[in-house]
């Protein structure tokens, strides 16, 4: 018995092994890079406009606002397209939502929608297709951008055709 238990079991003694977990199926994640290669492109889409700054620039406790580009999994990819990642975004410290019930700090609302705006219309004049989303469980059902882009066709001789 130590004191700082007082006899009783310990926390984590409660827990089951990870050899006792259920097995869950799961999609098995893609192989190679060019699942990542998707949200690489999107990213440095995003630098190169000036949307966002790079992530070397906003390393540490970084107080401007930036996007962040995350793959997606094939399986929620809509039919027939070659990427599809999803962009958030960040905006500076003093519009960012306070942790907790507290309201957003004023004009906090107006600034993600106009920014989400203004990337949607730079990648959409990219070639990109962009929808608005909700993320539910998220405070004030944060807003998101699925970013994605046609496979290209082909036409009968084989040759690929543009967009």
């Amino acid at each position: 018995m130590t004191k700082r238990n007082h006899g009783r079991a310990h926390p984590l003694s409660a827990v089951p092994s990870v050899e006792a977990a259920p097995i869950a199926p799961s999609s098995p994640v893609p192989e190679g890079f060019d699942y990542y290669e998707g949200a690489t492109e999107v990213a440095r889409v995003l630098e190169d406009t000036g949307l966002t700054p790079s992530r070397a620039e906003r390393k540490g406790h970084f107080r401007g606002g930036f996007c962040a580009v995350e793959a997606t999994h094939p399986e929620t990819w809509p039919a027939g397209v070659e990427l599809c990642v999803e962009v958030t975004y960040y905006p500076p410290a003093e519009l960012r939502r306070p942790s907790g019930s507290k309201p957003d700090p004023p004009g906090a609302a107006e600034h993600r929608r106009e920014r989400l705006n203004l990337i949607a219309r730079t990648l959409r004049e990219l070639g990109f297709n962009v929808d608005l989303i909700e993320r539910d469980g998220w405070p004030g059902r944060q807003q998101l951008l699925r970013v994605h882009r046609a496979r290209p066709s082909e036409d009968e001789s084989g040759k690929v055709r543009d967009r």
